[in-house]
This record gives C-alpha cells, sequence and structure tokens, in this order.
C-alpha cells in the first residue's frame, strides 16, 4: 500500500548511517539493483498514526530527497523484535554497502542478544555461516588498528578476514605491512598466510620470498607441462556440457556468493567468456558476436 511519506519515521534503535542530508544519487549509490526494487517494510506505531521503518529506510529517504509523497510499503504489525533485527542484517549484507567492521559488529550484537550461533544466524537470513564467521572475525580477532585500515580500506576485507586468523598482535602488523603498503597484492594474502602459519618463527621477508618463488615455480611447471592441443573434440559432449553449464550459472544467481569468492567467480567467468566469444567467431566464419548471455551474468556477480 502507500503510504504518505511523512507518516513514516525511522527506527531509532537501527545503526544510522548518516543518510540525511545525501543527495538522492549518493542515497542509491548505497544499494544494489535489487535492493532498489525491494518494497519498503514497515510496522504501524502509535496506534497506526504512523509507521516505523524495518527495512528500506536508504528508499524511503531518496522519495522523500525526490519530493515524493508517498512511497509504496508492505506493512506488518506482528513482526517480532528479533525477526526485525535479522531483516535488517540481511538488508545491511545484501543490499547496502556497509564497512566491513560495521558488518562484523552487527553480526556479533545480534547474536549476543538474541544468544543465536552462526549457523542459525545464517538459516534465518540466508547468509553463509562461512561468511558470518569471517566478518566477525575482524572483530574478534584482527588488532585493532589493522581494524581501522580495513575500515578505512588500507586493507581489503579479504586481506583483513585472512590476517585475522594469526595468533599475535604484532605478527598480524608484520604480515599486514606489505599489503598496506602495496608492496604485495591480495592475491597472495591466503598463501602468505598459510606459510606464516606452517612457520610461526620466520621472518616475513622470507616468508615473501618463498611464496614469489613458489608462485613463480608453479607457473613455470604449469607452462612447461601444459599439453598439446587436442587434434579433435567430442561435440556431443561439448553440447551435453555447455547446456549443463548454462543450468548451473542459471542457478547461482539463485543463491547468495560469499564476499570472498566473487573476484574467483568473476575471473572464472571472463575466462569462459573469452573462450565462448573465440567459439562463436570460429563457428560463424565471421566476426565474435557481442553481449553474450555471460555479460550481464559477469556484472550480477561484480555487484
Amino acid at each position: 500500500m502507500e503510504i504518505p511519506i511523512d507518516q513514516i519515521v525511522p527506527d531509532p534503535e537501527q545503526k544510522q548511517r548518516n543518510l540525511a542530508g545525501q543527495s538522492p544519487g549518493e542515497l542509491r549509490k548505497g544499494l544494489s539493483a535489487v535492493g532498489l526494487n525491494q518494497p519498503v517494510l514497515v510496522r504501524p506505531v502509535n496506534g497506526g498514526e504512523s509507521y516505523m521503518i524495518v527495512v528500506g529506510e536508504r528508499r524511503w529517504r531518496t522519495a522523500q530527497s525526490t519530493g515524493q509523497t508517498g512511497i509504496e510499503c508492505t506493512v506488518r504489525g506482528d513482526v517480532s523484535e528479533q525477526d526485525i533485527r535479522e531483516l535488517q542484517l540481511s538488508e545491511s549484507y545484501h543490499h547496502e554497502s556497509v564497512p566491513p567492521m560495521e558488518m562484523g559488529r552487527a553480526f556479533l550484537n545480534y547474536r549476543e542478544r538474541f544468544g543465536v550461533s552462526q549457523q542459525e544466524l545464517a538459516r534465518r537470513t540466508g547468509i553463509t555461516p562461512g561468511t558470518i564467521h569471517h566478518y566477525e572475525s575482524l572483530v574478534r580477532n584482527l588488532t585493532p588498528d589493522l581494524g581501522e585500515k580495513v575500515q578505512s580500506g588500507e586493507l581489503t576485507f579479504k586481506e583483513g578476514r585472512s590476517i585475522a586468523d594469526i595468533d599475535g598482535t604484532e605478527r598480524q602488523r608484520e604480515i599486514a605491512e606489505p599489503f598496506v603498503s602495496g608492496r604485495l597484492s591480495s592475491v597472495y594474502v591466503e598463501k602468505v598466510v598459510g606459510h606464516a602459519k606452517k612457520n610461526p618463527g620466520m621472518p616475513i621477508e622470507q616468508i615473501l620470498e618463498e611464496v614469489l618463488k613458489g608462485t613463480r615455480a608453479e607457473d613455470k611447471v604449469q607452462k612447461e607441462a601444459e599439453p598439446a592441443p587436442k587434434t579433435g573434440v567430442d561435440i556431443s559432449k561439448l553440447e551435453a556440457t555447455a547446456l549443463r553449464l548454462a543450468g548451473e550459472l542459471d542457478a547461482m544467481q539463485l543463491q547468495v556468493i560469499p564476499e570472498y569468492r566473487r573476484l574467483n567467480t568473476i575471473s572464472a567467468l571472463r575466462i569462459l567468456d573469452s573462450k565462448v566469444q573465440s567459439a562463436f567467431q570460429f563457428l560463424s566464419g565471421g566476426p565474435a558476436r557481442e553481449n553474450t548471455m555471460l555479460r550481464p551474468l559477469i556484472r550480477t556477480v561484480e555487484r
């Protein structure tokens, strides 16, 4: 139902993100494409004279700033306090650009307040247990000054949650330094952390040298061992594989992809997209087709 804008108020208990005063463009920037199409969920307060936002405050403020007099809402009067907090957590993770440290604190605060395990919270919100664990580990295990660097963007979420697995404040700082300074790309962080965990007394520079040397050696072995191109392909098998893969790609869009898997998935899809283009070019005898079905899928994963 459509409700007048001035009859809707924000939830005072929900974490405020300084949304008031932002332009419509700035407000929309924090929402995913799915979030922009979600209805605002409200509950009646003050005997039904006004409505409090459960989820959708950014959309409501966008409507306010553009001069709308009313906004389409879903009204629920039977929603419990725990349900409200779960809906807000799900909205923050899936549809808002919430900083990692803030998201980790939100998960911890909810679980402490309602006595819920990570697995149960995952079931209630559709966020994987692994994702919840990684966000919470930033707050529980990462040394506070490195947490500030995650908050400011000097360390990525991937780097922060990997380094949080290391015991010892000083050791965490040592391992974080090459990533904070830009000496090393985040693609190496899991190998560096894994090496550090196996060799707790090894100097960080030696760890970096061995990881980089091992990576270069790995690449060399892979290049030397690369088999010669096959002289033929089983076309029937290729067709069946393509159809099966098409179904898996459709199914992927219906699930939540953990943040730490997105980059690998995007990279794999880009490689696949390139190969599909080459195959189209070969089969059609002309230039590669543009705008294959993988392009919008890649954009969906990138969000």
